[in-house]
């Protein structure tokens, strides 16, 4: 288990004795009004449009009776909720002050979707390095407004204001770091502007709460993939390019919504055998969860997220075998670490973009910088109550849905089977 800051385990000690220091999650009325001060003129998170309602009311329940909040927990969770609603205020009041926002579609789009610790991270890295290319950045997913560029003073505050947002979590959960590297002015997931919605498993991944979860899987995400669409439309208003370039491993669960809200997206699933990978983000979400949970329990931890990516592996197959060759191809981890322009290239070619040589350069440079080193640090399945075998089954069962075309590798575009290796040293992100 993570160690906690000492700051941390202060201020838990004290609250635990003035409990005024940290009071109960307030109502969801309560936490709208706190936000609304937050955003001048603001009243109510998109009046007509109560989506997100559903979701927020789901979190605090399961924030209440799962996730075992210590004071420093109840603190954050507290800010956490105010922040999504704020931001949420904030885009409806960019988008009714200026229609042009919403008059511009989004356009193409390249989203990586894979299971975590799959090298979906380090795929947008690389298709961040082509200038036609708009990545979402940390500190723009944390604040999306005003739009970037429309204030560079404004912009300047709120790079300031992630980068103590990074300080802070690295004294917080510095093991984290190792697992997953973060920087404001670095691409981050854009499953962070759906938490502005309360449809996330950002908060899933940061509390545990099982029931939020379980209803994630089972909401109906058009309406907060819409929204998603419209942040991006407020986030391009004065950087607009070709093309953007996202990802999140969430998208797995949810491939029909978000191509449709994106008619002009097209998906890279990134394949690695999911043993390689489950351990390590059980002890990543172990590590986060650390800071708010009184107690570790690696056991409900294993049990559900082994549970959750099999299900996400299981809608992707499905959702992919559903898409056009051209909007879907597939890419195998070992070729992304050994051919890394390779792979770019097939991805571009795949897809009809152009594919040149400042790219290529651009790569190269990057791979040089970012040799592949292993961590040395292994995880065990048993930690989590997790048998190898049994997964193996699992997700073997789960990605049982053919696909037959727009498959990438370094050598042509054809199909292949999802690989189920040997296990291997877990490599450093």
């Amino acid at each position: 288990m993570e160690v906690q800051w000492a700051p941390v385990r202060a201020f838990n000690a004290l609250a635990e004795r003035v409990p005024r220091l940290s009071p109960e999650l307030p109502s969801v009325e309560e936490l709208v009004a706190d936000a609304a001060r937050l955003v001048p003129g603001a009243t109510a998170p998109l009046p007509g449009d109560d989506s997100w309602r559903a979701g927020l009311e789901a979190f605090l329940a399961a924030l209440r009776s799962e996730a075992a909040l210590t004071p420093a927990g109840r603190r954050f969770a507290r800010g956490t909720i105010v922040s999504a609603l704020s931001n949420r205020m904030a885009v409806e009041q960019a988008v009714a002050a200026d229609a042009a926002i919403v008059r511009r579609p989004v356009g193409p789009a390249m989203v990586v979707v894979g299971l975590p610790r799959s090298g979906t991270t380090l795929l947008q890295h690389l298709l961040s390095l082509d200038p036609d290319n708009r990545s979402l950045l940390q500190w723009e997913a944390a604040r999306p407004v005003p739009p970037p560029g429309a204030d560079p003073v404004a912009d300047a505050r709120r790079i300031r204001d992630a980068e103590r947002g990074t300080w802070l979590g690295d004294r917080l959960t510095p093991h984290a770091r190792v697992l997953h590297p973060t920087g404001p002015r670095l691409p981050t997931e854009c499953v962070s502007l759906f938490t502005n919605s309360f449809a996330s498993l950002e908060l899933a991944v940061l509390y545990h709460v099982p029931a939020y979860t379980r209803r994630c899987l089972q909401t109906d995400m058009r309406p907060h993939y819409a929204f998603y669409a419209r942040q991006l439309q407020v986030l391009a208003r004065h950087e607009h390019r070709p093309r953007w370039a996202l990802k999140s491993p969430a998208h797995l669960f949810w491939i029909d919504q978000l191509t449709t809200a994106l008619p002009e997206s097209r998906v890279v699933a990134l394949r690695r055998d999911p043993i390689d990978v489950l351990s390590s983000f059980c002890r990543l979400v172990t590590v986060l969860s650390s800071v708010t949970r009184r107690r570790a329990m690696p056991l409900e931890v294993g049990a559900l997220w082994s549970w959750v990516w099999a299900e996400g592996v299981r809608r992707a197959a499905e959702a992919g075998s559903r898409l056009p060759g051209d909007r879907w191809a597939e890419v195998q981890y070992d070729d992304l670490v050994a051919d890394p322009v390779g792979t770019v290239a097939a991805i571009y070619e795949a897809f009809g973009y152009p594919f040149g040589d400042a790219l290529v350069r651009n790569i190269r440079s990057y791979a040089d910088a970012h040799p592949p080193r292993q961590s040395g640090v292994r995880y065990s399945l048993a930690e989590f109550g997790l048998d190898e075998e049994t997964e193996r089954r699992r997700f073997a069962e789960a990605a049982r849905t053919p696909r037959t075309a727009g498959t990438v590798d370094d050598r042509s575009a054809h199909a292949h089977p999802v690989p189920v290796g040997a296990p291997r040293e877990e490599p450093a992100p």
